[in-house]
């Protein structure tokens, strides 16, 4: 088995998929890998360290894509792999925006190449699930890039409002934590997330099984937030619009909303993909769909970890998953 990486090419991502390290790893296994030159300078990995490890670099993608049976990425390639030279049965590993890419994805598989997703693994997959692992960093920085947009005229601790008690949800109560903001108010659906919720600092745990704009709409009257942190989505499914046009009228001037989730539709109506709005009551919408890659040397280490168990899962059982 031959594995490529590619140097990433959507805006502003600096992660890589594969680290010298998972590159050591798979070498160890006795799988080779192409790694196209560059493609891990933005996260700190130089070249002459995956040599170290025993890759082969390719000067262009081209050289990667045509040499190898499985390529690995952080986010799909705007490179067209229909029109470049390519092994048969191509298996594409990393992150694949199911939701919008779906008939890029069935049309890869008619020419045969397939797409293995990571947005879809299962969040008890283990070491496998890169999804968790970025989740994670993300809600830490989204958190903390939310609260640099809440007004300096906040001279008290910030009052957050955290929608989804899931891993960024979770980090973004541990970010409050270590911030000194007030415990933020949490709306989840299953009560035994509390026990984790409590477990990254202290924080108000509501549990609802359905959570919708009515919920929302009553914990913006009771907590005043400064910050609405928005991250309720279930994997593969579109998000439930929870602070609509009414929610964000109850919120004061200068309020900030930071959503997680506007590749899946959006926790908040009016959120717009990567942009930052401030809307005519000056609440402050703000997104953006790679938070990881602002720690991108950590969140490629992660990412590389799951990368490599998959491909060794792949290469022992003909399945990554």
């Amino acid at each position: 088995m031959i594995v490529g990486v590619l140097r990433e090419t959507a805006t502003r991502e600096r992660r890589v998929a594969l680290t010298p390290e998972g590159v050591r790893r798979l070498r160890d296994a006795g799988i080779r890998v192409i790694v196209e030159a560059g493609a891990g300078r933005a996260a700190g990995f130089a070249e002459v360290d995956y040599r170290v490890a025993g890759a082969a670099i390719a000067a262009d993608p081209g050289g990667v894509v045509a040499d190898c049976d499985v390529l690995a990425w952080v986010k799909p390639t705007k490179h067209d792999l229909r029109s470049m030279d390519r092994r048969p049965g191509l298996i594409l590993i990393g992150f694949q925006d199911p939701l919008h890419r779906s008939g890029q994805i069935d049309e890869l598989r008619a020419l045969g190449v397939e797409s293995v997703a990571f947005e879809l693994f299962s969040g008890d997959s283990g070491e496998l699930d890169a999804l968790s692992a970025m989740s994670r960093i993300a809600g830490s920085v989204a958190y903390l890039a939310a609260r640099r947009l809440v007004p300096r005229t906040v001279r008290r601790p910030v009052r957050s409002l955290i929608l989804g008690s899931g891993r960024a949800g979770l980090a973004a109560i541990a970010a409050a934590a270590a911030c000194g903001a007030e415990p933020p108010v949490v709306l989840g659906r299953r009560d035994d997330q509390r026990r984790a919720a409590d477990d990254q600092g202290p924080n108000i745990f509501h549990c609802a099984a359905e959570i919708g704009p009515a919920q929302v709409l009553e914990q913006i009257h009771a907590a005043k937030p400064d910050l609405v942190f928005c991250a309720a989505v279930r994997r593969g499914q579109r998000a439930p619009v929870l602070v609509d046009r009414t929610g964000l009228d109850a919120l004061g001037d200068g309020a900030v909303v930071v959503d997680l989730t506007a590749k899946a539709g959006g926790n908040c109506s009016a959120t717009v993909a990567d942009a930052t709005v401030v809307l005519d009551n000056g609440v402050v919408v703000t997104h953006r769909s790679n938070y990881p890659a602002r720690r991108p040397a950590p969140a490629s280490r992660a990412y590389s970890a799951a990368v490599a168990a998959s491909i060794l899962r792949l290469a022992a059982d003909g399945r990554p998953w």
